[in-house]
């Protein structure tokens, strides 16, 4: 750097003072794209502008609350700034590094979704957006795109528990869109080359959804000896893995689509069929009845079978993880007041919850559950718990 810059800023630090000597800074970093130092003059700005010292010493400041707030939010907006400034100049690791603190999701989303993904960056890239939590829907997408189904389902069973339920419930449509055209496209494969060899049909005659698009349930249709001799079409490992991690979706599109999955899997011969933990030990079948009865098919006898599985659980030894599987089942089915009864009677005071069912006063959302809630706490001389359903009936 040549001595004009020092000469320039002196000259402006002694005629002018403070506050033009930081303009001179911030223009001339700006220019020079020098944004971590940018940064460092922005700091000096928002201390300079609330009259406190530019530079941290290890003194604390002495600030009322509302100070205080003001230079958080300052600070906020300035590693606000800078971070995009990094992302424009495509230095997205060094932007991320200042837009943790601001906490923005949906701008972390917008400025990942610029950033291209090619063989040089995608790594970086998928870590950020998943381990780092910028933006882990689209970062999961990304890593099922480049790095397959194997690698998607060990991500999820290691990271997915660390956002909220509905980030988990997208990462999980992802993993079931993903495996679904990943089946088709095989399913197709595999009857075009039958077709070539031997004529075992037609797959010009084989009926559409109302879409027009062919789906899964269309093939097993036309070509019910499809999975026969032990015949699959994929890796049944990751079929299996998705019955489970699906279970939080709830739009009719992804459970038609996870309940074919499973017609699918129930096809298979028993070598293939992996058994589950409970209460979905017979893996495809359990996992058909509930995902039909979640669109509305043969909901009683779903209902009857999951009951029957919580007279058969070990909750004394394994924690009542198949009463609670039940009793949010009945939820999402909108039979909140028979989940209420069964909660009442078998689980509460009795067990830890094990947060598979919804919370009592979140489930009890109709005056039939809410009164049965309160009786029970009532009768178990819980002012608090009877209080609370009082109040919510107001």
């Amino acid at each position: 750097m040549s001595s004009i810059p020092f000469e320039e800023f002196s000259r402006v630090v002694t005629e002018s003072g403070v506050e033009p000597a930081l303009d001179f800074l911030e223009q001339h970093f700006r220019r020079e794209q020098d944004f971590f130092k940018l940064f460092e003059v922005l700091k000096m700005r928002c201390r300079y502008q609330l009259g406190l010292p530019l530079i941290y010493s290890k003194q604390p400041d002495d600030l009322d609350e509302t100070q205080q707030r003001q230079l958080e939010d300052s600070l906020l907006e300035a590693c606000r700034e800078i971070g995009i400034l990094f992302f424009k100049l495509g230095k997205f690791q060094e932007g991320w590094m200042y837009l943790q603190p601001v906490g923005d999701k949906e701008l972390n989303e917008k400025l990942i979704r610029k950033i291209e993904a090619d063989e040089e960056s995608i790594d970086a890239l998928i870590d950020m957006a998943v381990s780092q939590g910028a933006a882990p829907v689209y970062g999961y997408r990304l890593l099922l795109k480049n790095y397959g189904t194997c690698n998607g389902i060990t991500t999820f069973d290691t990271q997915a528990n660390r956002f909220d339920a509905e980030t988990q419930k997208k990462m999980a449509e992802e993993l079931l869109d993903h495996i679904y055209l990943e089946l088709i496209e095989n399913v197709k494969y595999a009857i075009e080359n039958a077709e070539a060899g031997s004529a075992v049909g037609n797959s010009e005659n084989v009926p559409t959804s109302q879409s027009g698009d062919r789906r899964l349930v269309d093939w097993l249709q036309m070509y019910p000896d499809l999975t026969a001799g032990g015949a699959h079409h994929i890796d049944t490992t990751h079929l299996a893995s998705v019955m489970r991690i699906a279970r939080p979706v709830d739009d009719r599109e992804s459970l038609l689509k996870v309940s074919e999955l499973a017609e699918y899997g129930s096809r298979l011969h028993e070598d293939f069929k992996y058994p589950g933990n409970a209460p979905f030990e017979d893996t495809y079948h359990d996992h058909q009845l509930f995902y039909n009865a979640l669109l509305g098919k043969d909901v009683d006898t779903a209902i009857e079978h999951f009951l029957a599985k919580t007279a058969a659980s070990e909750a004394d030894q394994l924690g009542p993880v198949v009463e609670e599987t039940y009793v949010e089942f009945l939820s999402r089915l909108g039979k909140t007041t028979e989940a209420v009864e069964f909660l009442t009677e078998r689980l509460l005071g009795k067990f830890e919850s094990l947060g598979i069912a919804p919370p009592p006063f979140e489930l009890a959302d109709t005056p039939e559950s809410l009164e049965k809630l309160r009786d029970f706490y009532r009768s178990s001389d819980d002012l608090l718990g009877y209080a609370v359903c009082c109040l919510k009936a107001e």
